[in-house]
C-alpha cells in the first residue's frame, strides 16, 4: 500500500514503545523515537537526504559523549531525555 505520494506507507515506533512507567522521569533514551522519525523520512517521505542528516546528528551526539542511563557505563556522565534530544538538535 503507498500514500498519496506513490511511497510505501509505514509505522515507524520504537520497539520499547511508550514506556509509562518511566514517563516524565527524564531518563528514557528518545533515540529510538528520533531515528524511528529517520526512518519515516526516507522510507515512507522518499527524503533520504533529510533522514541522513538525523542520523549523522545522533552519531555525532554519541560520538560527543552524550549518554543517557541505559547507554552510560559504570563512571560515564549521563544526560536527561531532554539534554540528549536538545544535543541531537543542536548537532542538526
Amino acid at each position: 500500500m503507498t500514500n498519496r505520494h506513490g511511497h510505501p506507507r509505514g509505522l515507524y515506533e520504537p520497539v520499547h514503545g511508550s514506556a509509562p512507567d518511566i514517563a516524565g522521569k527524564g531518563i528514557a533514551n528518545p533515540l529510538g523515537t528520533i531515528l524511528s522519525t529517520a526512518m519515516l523520512l526516507r522510507h515512507s517521505l522518499g527524503l533520504a537526504a533529510e533522514a541522513k542528516a538525523i542520523e549523522e546528528a545522533v552519531s555525532n551526539t554519541l560520538e560527543h559523549g552524550h549518554r543517557t542511563a541505559d547507554l552510560a557505563q559504570d563512571g560515564e556522565e549521563t544526560v536527561t531525555t531532554r539534554e540528549m534530544a536538545e544535543a541531537v538538535v543542536r548537532a542538526l
